[in-house]
């Protein structure tokens, strides 16, 4: 979800992600590089453009989460919180 504000009252963006998980967090990443901040430089005749946050790290986010979310289905206990 896109939230307005801080306090997630009003959502500007949702969507639901449903198929295999490679799929699912393909469409989470673009989905979350859709809503950040894009900005450019310029270096001569050549136009660089780079978001606010890293795409790598976006995916690795979202990974973990998935991974932490399945261990939780599955009843295991965990201490260790990743994020």
């Amino acid at each position: 979800m896109y939230f307005k504000g801080t306090d997630r009252a009003v959502f500007l963006d949702k969507r639901e992600f449903t198929g295999p998980i490679y799929t699912q967090i393909k469409e989470a990443v673009d989905f979350v590089l859709r809503n950040i901040r894009l900005g450019a430089t310029i270096d001569g005749l050549v136009r660089k453009e780079k978001y606010e946050l890293p795409p790598e790290a976006i995916r690795e986010i979202l990974f973990l989460v998935c991974i932490r979310l399945s261990v939780a289905e599955m009843g295991l206990k965990s201490n260790t919180w990743i994020l």
